[in-house]
């Protein structure tokens, strides 16, 4: 389990845990680690989580978001003992059949942020659309029709404030992002603390668990 998927995870769970006010499971986070580590293909790992997440009683949508992490965890570490090749036979086809419809557009950004990484850049909301999901040639693809409310408001959502990124979600509750919108405002929002969003995030969030603990988990990165 690398460095950076057990920091993302140790801030989701406290996230979500403080959010709904109770303490976080020390053994949920072994049991995590336990899952991320192993050296089980990968199918058995989602089977493992889906357990764990039943096991503590977890939401799905928060369940959703450790899928992410397991997904990100697969690729960073997992990929590099399994090599190239693996992405080319019938085992992948298989996983990729398993988990065409899990997940969050959490994993998106995550591997935008560690594309920025690599290549030592300052992520940003307009290099994240312009540069990572949408270029000009597929501009009408799927991530056009999902990221509508951030792209028409592009603008406003570099120069905002805070309640600027409230009143964009609240006007476009019907996005496709739906809890996931006010979320990736306030990440790319660049001007206030963390702890302020969050105090944003449980005031004016309509899922505030769950977006606390996605915002907390792309400021973790």
């Amino acid at each position: 389990m690398s460095a950076t998927a057990i920091s993302m995870t140790t801030a989701l769970l406290d996230a979500y845990f403080k959010a709904i006010k109770i303490e976080t499971p020390l053994l949920l986070n072994e049991k995590l680690s336990e899952i991320f580590s192993s050296k089980d293909n990968f199918i058995k790992k989602i089977k493992a989580l889906d357990t764990a997440t039943g096991e503590f009683k977890l939401p799905d949508d928060i369940g959703e978001l450790i899928f992410d992490l397991l997904l990100f965890n697969f690729f960073s570490e997992d990929s590099q003992r399994l090599g190239e090749s693996f992405f080319e036979g019938k085992e992948w086809e298989q996983i990729e059949d398993v988990i065409i419809d899990r997940g969050t557009e959490l994993m998106n950004i995550l591997l935008y942020l560690q594309e920025c990484q690599d290549s030592d850049i300052k992520f940003s909301i307009d290099d994240y659309l312009d540069e990572y999901l949408i270029s000009e040639d597929d501009f009408d693809n799927e991530e056009h029709e999902v990221y509508e409310a951030v792209i028409k408001n592009r603008d406003e959502i570099v120069l905002g404030d805070l309640e600027t990124m409230a009143a964009i979600s609240n006007q476009n509750s019907d996005s496709p992002l739906n809890d996931q919108l006010l979320s990736i405002l306030l990440f790319f929002e660049a001007k206030n603390s963390l702890d302020k969003k969050q105090e944003l995030i449980l005031k004016e969030g309509k899922n505030p668990a769950f977006q606390s603990a996605f915002l907390a988990v792309l400021s973790s990165f």
